[in-house]
C-alpha cells in the first residue's frame, strides 16, 4: 500500500496556568506563518524545528524519481484571517492512471492515494483523549478520512476521528477520541504520533485547504476531583453561533436574542460581514456613530429670562455646549457624562455577546476574541444578565483596557491569566462591549470569537439544550405486538449539521441517546437532581421506571430503538412493557420522561409522554400483576398506602 506523504503541520498552543490544565498541546505552527525548513525524514528534525511545515514526496522504483500523488503549497492572503494557509491539490482518478502509479482500493481508486499529515510533538498512548480543532474548506464538497500514524506514513489503523466533511466555505471541526490498543501499538513499538487525513475521497479530485490546527491531549474523564476537566464552549460555530438564548433578569422579566446582538441603540441582530480589504476573513461588524461638538457663547439669563449683568456693567454671558451624532440629531436620552450634559456616554453603542451559561462567583471560564477597527478605538465591558439589563460595569476591564487598533489583536482572559469568574459578574449571561464613541469619527469594530468556555462541572443540562423541547407520544407494545412510533429527527440534525442519525449507532465520547437519571446532589444530603447520564444503546434501548428515570435492571419500560425501513432522518421508538414492573396503562395513565440527544457536548431535547391511548385509537390490555404489590399511578410501589386510589394486580382500586 502506497501512501505519499504530502505535507506535515505543527502547532503549539500555550497551556493553562491557573488550576487544572484540560489539555496538552502536542503541535505547533498550525497556522502555518512560520518558515519552514526542509527535512527527507521527521526524524531529523531537532526540537528548535518544531515551528516549521515541509513536503515530501516518497521516491518511485530504484531510479528515485519522485511520484506525483498530491501536491501541498502555503498560500498567503487565503487562510481564514486572510493570511497564509495549506493548500493541498488531490489529483483525480485520471491524473493518477495517466501518472502510471494509481493507489488502487478494491479496483478504484484509493482513498490514501493523497494523504495530508498532522506531527505531534509526543506520541499519543492508548487511553489518551486526543482533541483536533482546525479550520478547513475545499474547491468543492466532500469528505477527508482519518487515520492513526506512527509517523507520517507508518500506518497503525484505518479509523480516528472518523469521516470530516468540508463545505466550499471556510468552517471550524472539532473532533475527538479515546486511543485504543489498535491505534497506539506501543506494544509493537509503534506509538501513534501522527495524524492522517485520506484525500482522494473523490474520482474527480479536489484541491482543500487547512488554518488554525490544533492537536491535544489530556487524560480520559475521571472521578479523581484532581482530574483535568472538560470544557463546554459556548461559542460553539464561532462568529456563526446563533443559539436562541432566553432567560429571567434579577427582576424576574424575561429576555430572549441570539448570541451576539448590537443596541445603536435599538436592539438589532449583528450582523457577520467579510471583512473590507480582507477577502475570506469573516467578522461581526459593530458600527459606531461619531458625534460632534457644538460650543455657543450666549446671554446667562436668570430664571425669568432677565438679562444679567456683573458688577462692572457688562452683560454676564455663558458658554452652552450640546452635542450632536454624525448625522446631525441631538445626542438624548443616554446621558451619563459626570457634568450632567449631553454627552455620549462610553455605553451609547454596546454590542451583547450572550451564552446560556449563568456565570458563577468564583468559576473558572475562558473568553478569547480577536478585534480590530476602522480607526484606533476603545472599549469597555459590563456583566449583564440579558442584552441592556446590567448587572455591573467594568467587570472584564474599563474602558481603557481594550485598546483597539486597525490590525488583528487576540485578547484571552479567565483560566489562561489565572482569573475566575469576578464577584460583580454573578449571574452574568452577557458579557457586553462598551464600543465608545469618538469625536468626529464613524468608526466599525470587527470581533472575532474563538471561546467562551466554562467547566462541564458547572454548566447544567439546561444550559446545554439547544433549541426548544421537541414533545412526542410513545405506545407501549402490547402481548407480542410489535409497533413503532416513528419520529421526524430533522429538525434536530439541522441544528448539530448532520445529514442522519448514524452517530448514535455507534455512540462515542458521549455521544448518543440519553436517559433522564437522577444523582444525589453534591450540596445538600438526600437532595437529588435530574441529569442525563445514562446512554441509551442503539437496539437494546435501555429501562426507565414509573417516574421515568432511568433504572440499571430489567423491572421497568424498555426503550428500544429500530431503523427498520428508515432513510436516517427518522427514528422508531419501541416500548415494551414488563408484567413484573408493577406500572400499568390505563386511558388516563401516562409516564412522562426525557431523551436527550447528545452531541458534542450539547443537547437536544424531547420530552417523552407513555401513553396506551394517545390518540383514542385502541386500547392496550394491562400488563399482569400477579406479585400482589400495590402501586401508585405513576407506577411507584407503596408499603403502607393511605386514603387514594392505587393499582394491585393491573387493576385501580379506591382505599377509603
Amino acid at each position: 500500500m502506497k501512501k505519499l506523504f504530502t505535507l506535515m503541520a505543527v502547532v503549539l498552543m500555550a497551556g493553562s496556568v491557573h488550576g487544572q490544565q484540560k489539555y496538552k498541546n502536542i503541535v505547533v505552527n498550525g497556522d502555518f506563518e512560520k518558515d519552514a525548513p526542509a527535512y527527507e525524514n521527521y526524524n531529523d528534525m531537532t526540537a528548535d524545528a518544531w515551528n516549521s511545515f515541509w513536503v515530501h514526496e516518497f521516491p518511485k522504483g530504484e531510479e528515485g524519481e519522485t511520484q506525483y500523488q498530491g501536491t501541498v503549497t502555503i498560500v498567503d492572503g487565503v487562510g481564514v484571517d486572510g493570511s497564509k494557509c495549506a493548500k493541498v491539490v488531490a489529483r483525480s482518478d485520471e491524473q493518477a492512471v495517466a501518472a502510471g502509479n494509481r493507489t488502487e482500493a478494491n479496483g478504484a481508486l484509493a482513498s490514501w492515494d493523497c494523504q495530508f499529515f498532522i506531527y505531534g510533538t509526543e506520541p499519543m498512548p492508548e487511553g489518551k483523549t486526543v482533541r483536533l480543532t482546525m479550520w478547513v474548506k475545499a474547491d468543492k464538497d466532500g469528505t477527508m478520512e482519518t487515520q492513526a500514524h506512527w509517523g507520517p506514513g507508518d500506518y497503525n489503523h484505518y479509523q480516528l476521528f472518523g469521516n470530516i466533511s468540508v463545505t466550499t466555505e471556510w468552517k471550524q471541526v472539532q473532533v475527538e477520541t479515546t486511543v485504543t490498543a489498535d491505534q497506539s501499538k506501543e506494544g509493537d513499538g509503534k506509538a501513534f504520533q501522527s495524524v492522517a487525513f485520506n484525500l482522494s475521497t473523490s474520482t474527480e479530485g479536489n484541491v482543500f485547504y487547512f488554518d488554525n490546527i490544533k492537536l491535544q491531549m489530556k487524560d480520559p474523564k475521571s472521578d479523581d476531583p484532581d482530574a483535568p476537566v472538560d470544557w463546554i464552549n459556548f461559542m460553539r460555530k464561532g462568529i456563526y453561533s446563533e443559539d436562541h438564548i432566553t432567560g429571567l433578569n434579577s427582576n424576574g422579566e424575561p429576555w430572549e436574542c441570539t448570541n451576539f446582538t448590537i443596541q445603536t441603540p435599538e436592539q438589532t441582530k449583528a450582523p457577520v460581514e467579510e471583512v473590507p480589504g480582507e477577502p475570506g476573513v469573516m467578522a461581526v461588524r459593530v458600527p459606531v456613530q461619531g458625534y460632534k461638538v457644538e460650543t455657543v457663547e450666549e446671554e446667562d439669563l436668570d430664571e425669568e429670562g432677565n438679562q444679567q449683568f456683573d458688577d462692572d456693567g457688562n452683560v454676564k454671558m455663558k458658554t452652552t455646549t450640546t452635542y450632536y451624532w454624525n448625522d446631525g440629531t441631538l445626542v438624548a436620552g443616554i446621558n451619563g457624562a459626570a457634568d450632567g450634559s449631553n454627552a455620549p456616554a462610553r455605553w451609547t453603542c454596546q454590542f451583547f455577546v450572550s451564552t446560556l451559561h449563568k456565570m458563577k462567583t468564583g468559576e473558572r471560564y475562558k473568553f478569547k476574541f480577536k478585534v480590530k477597527a476602522d480607526h484606533d478605538g476603545n472599549l469597555g465591558t459590563q456583566a449583564h444578565t440579558g442584552p441592556g439589563q446590567y448587572v455591573s460595569y467594568n467587570t472584564f476591564g474599563d474602558e481603557s483596557a481594550f485598546a483597539i487598533t486597525t490590525d488583528w489583536q487576540e485578547f484571552s482572559l479567565g483560566d489562561e491569566k489565572g482569573e475566575t469568574v469576578p464577584s460583580g459578574a454573578n449571574g452574568c449571561q452577557t458579557i457586553t462591549f462598551d464600543c465608545c464613541p469618538q469625536e468626529g469619527i464613524d468608526n466599525n469594530f470587527y470581533f472575532i470569537f474563538e471561546e467562551c468556555s466554562f467547566t462541564e462541572a458547572n454548566v447544567t443540562d439546561a444550559d446545554r439544550t439547544l433549541g426548544t423541547p421537541q414533545d412526542i407520544v410513545l405506545k407501549p407494545n402490547s402481548g407480542d405486538d410489535e409497533m413503532a412510533t416513528t419520529i421526524d429527527i430533522t429538525p434536530m440534525l439541522q441544528t448539530y449539521e448532520l445529514s442522519d442519525y448514524n452517530f448514535l449507532k455507534n455512540p462515542g465520547q458521549g455521544d448518543g441517546i440519553k436517559l433522564l437519571d437522577q444523582k444525589e446532589s453534591e450540596d445538600e444530603d438526600g437532595v437529588y437532581e435530574d441529569t442525563f447520564s445514562s446512554m441509551l444503546t442503539w437496539i437494546d434501548g435501555g429501562f426507565i421506571n414509573g417516574e421515568g428515570y432511568f433504572i440499571d435492571n430489567e423491572a421497568g419500560i424498555n426503550i428500544r430503538l429500530d431503523d427498520e425501513g428508515l432513510d436516517g432522518t427518522k427514528l422508531n421508538f419501541m416500548v415494551w412493557n414488563n408484567p413484573e414492573s408493577g406500572i400499568s396503562f390505563a386511558n388516563d395513565e401516562a409516564v412522562k420522561t426525557k431523551l436527550a440527544i447528545s452531541q458534542g457536548g450539547w443537547y437536544y431535547i424531547y420530552n417523552i409522554t407513555i401513553t396506551a391511548n394517545a390518540d383514542g385509537i385502541r386500547d392496550v390490555k394491562f400488563n399482569k400483576q400477579n406479585n400482589g404489590a400495590i402501586y401508585d399511578l405513576m407506577g411507584r410501589r407503596v408499603n403502607n398506602p393511605s386514603k387514594g386510589i392505587y393499582i394491585q394486580n393491573g387493576k385501580k382500586f379506591i382505599l377509603k
